[in-house]
């Protein structure tokens, strides 16, 4: 009798299922569509299966009121079956016929399906059919994006989500190209998940275009070096940056790094030499006050041999590329300093010297002139001396 009565309970609720889902199901007018849809109702599940094959391949005709059915048959039929494989493939083939037909109509039964069912494959099918039915503004967009953020938590959380997953969603952000899912996809990038999740997320960020050098901006602004560092290279190995906004970025980095350098944080001397070379490669002269600091806080540390010439080098390279009077007036002063230096000691570092003396000739002001005409006076090695004839012409009268 309990036996009994618990087969009753169980029939009545996938009763009460099929008649919730199927409700949401319409008759087509087209008698085609209406034959398949009675063949399909009267189907067993394997000739399901092999009518909606049949039915993708007459292109001619919308197929999307049998495709409903079918989702709405898998479904209903989910409470009973669990992830059968037949009814597994019954909803794929829906979903990805229904994409090829391009009727946005289908996409509710798809947000319905894609929480139910746990396939992989049935749910690579939906993210795609999504990215394809779906505009950036519209609801598949949404609901991809609260999906992958919930899929992050999980993720952090120790849970498994399965990386082609993961991977098929950042691909739709990416066709999708709205850049509010920008901070998810940044999380996914500079996260522990599967490399191919990582790689996936790069590429994802470096295709949402719209709102990019805000987005790389916004994450400098939290003063992370991990972050940071991850941003920029980003940034800079995206081919459709203009200039200037790599410019923009670049400086920003140097400034943030340059304060939380200053604070003691180790982390931030590598993202701030990798900024400042992008400085250099750029001759982004808006970057000159913030350099200037910079070199004269190395120049404080060579000379007391915290640091060695290699570090204060790039500096100085730097500050030649940025095209100011005020980087010239520096480094004259500093050259000036090392004369004195290299007359007293006898001694010089020949690289660190060529550094300066190059620098000077690219900036080619005139106020180094005496500095640069007298390394010729000193015990220098002919190599500095024949850098400093040639800076000489390369001045600016």
């Amino acid at each position: 009798m309990i036996k009994k009565i618990f087969t009753l309970l169980i029939f009545s609720v996938f009763l009460g299922s099929v008649h919730s889902h199927t409700s949401a199901s319409t008759l087509s007018e087209d008698p085609i569509v209406v034959s398949y849809q009675r063949n399909f109702i009267r189907a067993g599940i394997s000739t399901k299966l092999e009518l909606l094959s049949g039915a993708s391949e007459i292109p001619s005709v919308n197929m999307t009121p049998l495709y409903s059915d079918a989702l709405y048959f898998a479904i209903s039929s989910f409470y009973v079956l669990g992830e059968d494989r037949q009814l597994v493939d019954i909803a794929c083939s829906a979903v990805n016929a229904a994409a090829a037909g391009q009727d946005p109509s289908i996409l509710p039964s798809i947000y319905e399906i894609f929480p139910l069912f746990t396939n992989s494959v049935l749910r690579i099918s939906c993210i795609n059919a999504i990215a394809k039915l779906s505009g950036p503004e519209g609801e598949g967009f949404e609901f991809l994006k609260t999906w992958f953020a919930s899929a992050l938590d999980d993720c952090e959380s120790g849970k498994f989500v399965d990386p082609r997953i993961m991977t098929s969603a950042l691909e739709a952000f990416a066709v999708l190209g709205n850049p509010s899912v920008f901070p998810f996809v940044f999380r996914a990038a500079v996260s522990n998940l599967d490399s191919s999740v990582v790689a996936a997320a790069g590429k994802t960020i470096n295709s949402l275009n719209e709102g990019y050098t805000d987005n790389i901006l916004s994450i400098i602004l939290e003063k992370n070096p991990e972050k940071t560092q991850a941003a920029f290279s980003f940034a800079v190995s995206n081919e459709n940056l203009q200039e200037a906004d790599l410019g923009m970025i670049a400086e920003n980095v140097f400034n943030t790094m340059l304060e939380v350098d200053s604070q003691g944080n180790p982390d931030a001397a590598p993202v701030l030499e990798s900024s400042l070379e992008v400085l250099t490669r750029l001759k982004w002269f808006r970057a000159s006050p913030s350099v200037l600091r910079y070199f004269y806080r190395m120049q404080s540390e060579y000379k007391t041999e915290n640091i060695g010439a290699e570090k204060l080098i790039p500096v100085i390279n730097c500050l030649g590329a940025m095209g100011t009077t005020e980087a010239a007036q520096a480094l004259s002063i500093f050259l000036g300093l090392m004369n004195s230096e290299t007359e007293q000691k006898k001694t010089c570092n020949e690289n660190l010297m060529l550094s300066i003396i190059n620098a000077l000739g690219d900036l080619g002001d005139k106020s180094a002139f005496d500095y640069l005409l007298y390394v010729g006076y000193l015990d220098y090695p002919e190599s500095v001396k024949q850098a400093s004839r040639d800076a000489l012409a390369r001045l600016k009268w």
